[in-house]
């Protein structure tokens, strides 16, 4: 038995039934307004243009709010995030799922998502280093991180980019470096934080 369009043994690959029960429900039951949509935030999110807007905006909060240590915090667990996940992918080389069934062709080793791995990095590190104005605001930011992570999360198993067991192996992986890195941060220096209440900046 091969996976179709690798010519790789299923049973080298890793690859459990659930993962392939996924790609295959999910290959049957696709819709048109669904895949442009995952397909706009897959390339939304790889463009430089994207990538310099959100720079600058993250730029304005960061100053806005003097959120220097959190601002700090997610951008060494983005970085770690994609090294650990890329270091992943030399390890287990886990080819990619069957173009076949996948809306976009991807190079490279598939396990684990180093989107998915990134994503949960950076929210796990920006929950646990600002310090909101309320428990409450701790809260609902935590609700949204959350769900931008299991959407990014989604889209790359929807368009058959990766497995759903990369995508959990990512999450995993990001949200381990997320806490180490909001420890660190914490340790480093006398843990002041940030406050998201305008109040508390000064103006």
């Amino acid at each position: 038995m091969t996976a179709d369009g690798n010519n790789v043994p299923v049973h080298h690959l890793g690859v459990g039934s659930l993962d392939r029960r996924i790609l295959r429900d999910i290959d049957l039951h696709r819709v048109g307004w669904l895949d442009d949509l995952t397909k706009a935030v897959m390339y939304v999110g790889t463009t430089i243009w994207t990538l310099a807007v959100c720079a600058l905006v993250v730029a304005v909060v960061v100053v806005r709010l003097r959120a220097y240590r959190p601002a700090i915090a997610a951008l060494v667990a983005l970085v770690l995030g994609n090294l650990a996940a890329d270091a992943g992918k030399l390890v287990f080389d886990r080819p990619r799922p069957p173009t076949a069934q996948a809306l976009l062709e991807v190079g490279g080793a598939s396990f684990p998502s180093t989107h998915a791995s990134m994503t949960a990095a950076v929210a796990v590190a920006l929950v646990l280093t600002v310090r909101w104005s309320s428990g409450r605001a701790a809260r609902l930011a935590g609700a949204l991180l959350l769900l931008a992570v299991a959407f990014v999360g989604f889209c790359m198993v929807y368009l058959g980019a990766h497995w759903f067991s990369d995508v959990i192996a990512g999450w995993v992986l990001g949200s381990a470096i997320g806490a180490a890195v909001a420890l660190a941060a914490r340790r480093i220096a006398r843990p002041r934080g940030v406050s998201l209440d305008p109040s508390r900046t000064g103006r």
